[in-house]
């Protein structure tokens, strides 16, 4: 095989990956561009570099550069943009692949694409590089790893129990570290709804309404579904 035929393979392959299923996704809405060696392949390499570049000599630093990648993906995100999100998270990454915030973004569309167990191993890793106290962190992980664990059948019903007692101790941190407690508490109360702990879930709403939050009305609906509204 020539050079320009590897070449245009590299390509190829760069712009999809191909899932389980065989579909095609482009490799920008995988995490880390799917593990690639992007400095492969010249093409990439040189836009790269200058992404590097252009935005290190704006903001400063790569880190900085980086942080601002990360708000601009979470404000994509907030508009349920996912691909841009997940684009501008990539970049973030490739600024700073130490930056956990990357990794909360990565989670963030995971878990919004129904991809939840996948969401958790991004968690993890937004874990393991420092403790995270950006706002919103804790509850999210919170609510990834329950929905990890209501979603693969495959689980134990001793791990999925583990997994939903990580769950509620990510939310006893988060009591500790979150600003925002009605988000927090709306977060538990979603957390409880789908393990089928219908009384807590009601607790969590309470707390959350109390401090002023509002929960969407298609999950007070079902909610109410499953347990009356308690009246104290």
């Amino acid at each position: 095989m020539n050079k320009h035929s590897s070449t245009l393979l590299a390509l190829l392959w760069l712009t999809s990956v191909h899932l389980a299923s065989g579909q095609p996704v482009p490799i920008d809405q995988v995490p880390m561009y799917g593990g690639m060696d992007r400095n492969a392949v010249p093409e990439l390499k040189t836009a790269d570099e200058r992404l590097i570049s252009d935005t290190t000599k704006h903001y400063g630093s790569r880190r900085k550069a980086s942080a601002a990648f990360i708000g601009n993906g979470f404000a994509y995100y907030q508009r349920d943009d996912l691909e841009n999100a997940m684009r501008r998270f990539n970049q973030a990454w490739l600024l700073d692949p130490e930056n956990p915030e990357a990794y909360w973004g990565f989670a963030s569309v995971l878990m919004d694409r129904g991809k939840h167990c996948d969401a958790m191993g991004m968690i993890d890793k937004a874990l393991s590089l420092k403790p995270p106290t950006y706002q919103g962190f804790y509850p999210d992980a919170g609510r990834i790893v329950t929905l990890c664990a209501a979603s693969d059948k495959a689980l134990s019903a001793e791990a999925r129990t583990q997994l939903f007692a990580r769950s509620d101790a990510l939310y006893r941190e988060a009591e500790n570290a979150e600003p925002n407690k009605a988000y927090l508490y709306s977060s538990w109360a979603t957390a409880y709804y789908w393990r089928g702990q219908y009384a807590e879930a009601w607790s969590m709403v309470k707390k959350s309404q109390a401090l002023g939050g509002h929960l969407p009305e298609k999950f007070m609906s079902m909610l109410r579904a499953q347990m009356a509204e308690p009246t104290q």
